[in-house]
């Protein structure tokens, strides 16, 4: 099979594959929280603190990750943080104390931030001269999405069918497919190792572009929106006396449905172009949200449907706000990729705090209508701008 592929074809299906892999163990242990928090004998706001950590030290970490994997025509970053996280992930449910939860789900978080900076970048140095770049893109982050929307089906049934020790088991798929991918995915060019700046004065030049700045920026709303959609629902769909499965059913096709969006988002960038594709995602979730409110009640089906359509446009922009970001700095992939998709998902992860106050006080849809306003009026301010993009 590797001799009837191109290069490019062998480096997408590889990255694409290990990017599956990855983000599946990035969900593993979300729906297995409550157990953890039973078995170390903490407090929810204890385990959330512990989580909320971890994701802030990884999220921050991936540019910096990022800076030196551009250096390097070696995939160590790719190989080793799937490595780590297949190992640290699975074993954190067999941590007996809070200090050896925390250094295996940080552990675990790291190898992750690992993993992506360089592999999204090679994604583009495999592709430079590819006009369908956007497209290998969309399936290389579709694919992520769907690991990430099947990690908590796959933990849960393993705990409940055959116990937590199940679980350890999964750290195989893991290193079989860093083994895959070291065997699989070329070498990046030696070309492509021109990186010669210090880390400072590459952020520098990433703050002054105006291009970037504005992808950044609705990179981190658009991460917020996923953030709390996926976090925050459950707790509406409880309350109209949703179960447990359905629920998870519901979330999990909700990120399927974007990871979909995100695989075709290449063809329909073509149809209405890269301005097109962000306003479109943007604008289209507050009349989606509206809807569904409004029918939860009503039309359970027809809501939960509205829902899951969310998913597909909140996501329908992530390929090309990166690709975008990788064109404005061609010499500095590594570092935007880490920018885009480590440094925004931290930041809209501190979107939480204050919607759990909003959603305690004021009821979740307060949530969903809030943060489909802010989508909306980013929506409009690209319609306005149009240099920026």
């Amino acid at each position: 099979m590797k001799n009837m592929l191109s290069k490019e074809s062998r480096a997408i299906f590889g990255l694409s594959f290990g990017h599956f892999n990855i983000d599946l163990y990035a969900a593993l242990l979300v729906p297995l929280y409550p157990l953890i928090t039973s078995n170390l004998g903490i407090t929810l706001a204890s385990i959330s603190s512990i989580i909320a950590f971890g994701h802030l030290v990884s999220s921050m970490m991936q540019p910096i990750f990022g800076f030196f994997s551009d250096k390097l025509r070696h995939r160590v970053f790719m190989v080793w943080g799937l490595v780590v996280t297949s190992i640290f992930i699975p074993l954190a449910i067999k941590a007996n104390s809070v200090y050896l939860f925390l250094i295996c789900l940080l552990l675990g978080m790291l190898g992750n931030a690992f993993f992506h900076p360089q592999v999204s970048a090679l994604v583009k140095d495999f592709n430079k001269n590819n006009p369908d770049l956007s497209r290998a893109m969309g399936i290389f982050l579709g694919l992520g999405t769907i690991g990430y929307a099947l990690g908590p089906y796959l933990s849960t049934f393993l705990v409940d069918n055959y116990g937590e020790n199940s679980l350890l088991y999964t750290s195989i798929l893991g290193l079989l497919s860093a083994l895959f991918m070291y065997f699989f995915v070329p070498k990046k060019p030696s070309s492509d190792c021109y990186n010669k700046e210090n880390f400072f004065f590459i952020m520098k030049e990433i703050l002054k572009n105006k291009v970037c700045m504005f992808l950044m920026f609705i990179s981190v709303i658009k991460s917020a929106l996923s953030i709390s959609f996926g976090t925050y629902i459950p707790f509406l769909l409880k309350n109209q006396g949703f179960s447990l499965e359905i629920t998870g059913l519901i979330v999990t096709l909700f990120f399927i449905s974007g990871g979909l969006a995100t695989i075709f988002s290449s063809k329909i960038e073509k149809k209405i172009g890269t301005r097109g594709v962000i306003i479109v995602s943007f604008v289209s979730v507050l009349p989606l949200i509206l809807l569904f409110l409004h029918f939860i009640n009503s039309n359970k089906f027809l809501a939960c449907f509205l829902f899951i359509l969310t998913g597909f446009f909140i996501l329908l922009s992530v390929g090309v706000i990166l690709v975008n970001a990788q064109k404005a700095m061609p010499k500095y992939t590594g570092v935007i990729s880490g920018v885009m998709q480590g440094f925004s998902w931290g930041l809209g992860a501190l979107f939480l705090s204050p919607l759990g106050f909003l959603g305690q006080n004021f009821g979740i849809d307060k949530i969903l209508i809030l943060m489909s306003s802010i989508a909306f009026l980013v929506g409009l301010y690209t319609i306005k701008n149009k240099e920026l993009i």
